[in-house]
């Protein structure tokens, strides 16, 4: 049975791993798709969190839709839902697989 929830722990991960892939490919999308002559710093939404001390701002989700082009806008778009799809893998998998873990150690 342990084969099982650590299998299980490594899907997830690897899970976690490729959203955050697919969250930064957006991303980039979707800095690479502003209007001619649009700066992107300082504009939008403030979406920061710090890290160690660190403040990372630059997120595709924070910028303001009318700097954006037609197919940054789309691409703003898919980069939310994945934010969303990343939030849910993240909190659904981490609450079964801490129902597994205490379910097999009974």
């Amino acid at each position: 049975m342990i084969y099982l929830s650590g299998s299980l722990v490594t899907l997830w991960f690897c899970g976690l791993v490729f959203l955050a892939g697919r969250g930064l490919n957006l991303s980039r999308l979707v800095l690479n798709n502003l209007q001619p002559g649009a700066t992107y710093f300082g504009k939008g939404d403030v979406k920061s969190f710090t890290l160690l001390g660190a403040e990372f701002r630059i997120q595709a989700t924070a910028i303001d839709p009318s700097l954006l082009t037609e197919a940054g806008k789309t691409y703003q778009n898919r980069a939310r839902l994945n934010d969303r799809i990343m939030i849910a893998w993240g909190a659904g998998g981490f609450i079964l697989i801490g129902v597994l873990f205490s379910y097999l150690r009974t």
